[in-house]
């Protein structure tokens, strides 16, 4: 037995689909209906050059303002990012806004950091670096040279974090900072 639809909308249907009963048009037929509605989208406006050329400008502006480009200048996070390569860096962050350092960041506050045999050691735990310059032989000398000249195994102070390049050898990174 075929379940036809609930009697509140039986006398409705015949009414919704005949055009003339919901739409206000003088469209007769569903045919020429959809002939206009589609002729009406393919009539859409494109932006003309001017639009283009004001959203592009304003979309420059604010990006300029925000973040900038900046050139890679030396080998130290080899073989990731090479000498001339390019990176996006925030604008309005650090203590001197005309100095960038792109580094890796390998410990935060708090952890314990050590070199063992060229093997950097977070907390104990060997890092295993895939994305470093092979044969890296690093050491790493006392964050503070004074007052802790033979220690080794350092603890990441408050307020800092520990980073380095990827090319171990040639890097200026917190291991001298």
């Amino acid at each position: 037995m075929a379940m036809g639809p609930p009697r509140l909308l039986r006398g409705l249907i015949p009414q919704l689909l005949s055009v003339d009963a919901w739409l206000p048009c003088t469209c007769s037929s569903r045919l020429q209906l959809l002939l206009s509605h589609f002729h009406c989208r393919l009539h859409l406006r494109w932006p003309s050059c001017a639009d283009a050329f004001k959203l592009l400008l304003a979309l420059l502006l604010v990006s300029a303002a925000l973040a900038e480009v900046r050139y890679i200048a030396s080998s130290s996070m080899a073989p990731t990012l090479r000498p001339a390569d390019r990176a996006v860096a925030e604008r309005n962050y650090g203590v001197n806004k005309d100095v960038v350092f792109i580094k890796r960041i390998l410990a935060t506050p708090g952890d314990f950091i050590e070199v063992r045999q060229g093997q950097l050691i977070i907390n104990g735990v060997a890092r295993k670096e895939h994305y470093t310059a092979s044969h890296a032989s690093y050491t790493m000398e006392a964050m503070d040279p004074v007052l802790k000249p033979c220690m080794i195994l350092q603890r990441l102070p408050e307020g800092h974090v520990f980073v380095m390049g990827d090319n171990r050898n040639n890097s200026c990174d917190s291991r001298a900072w």
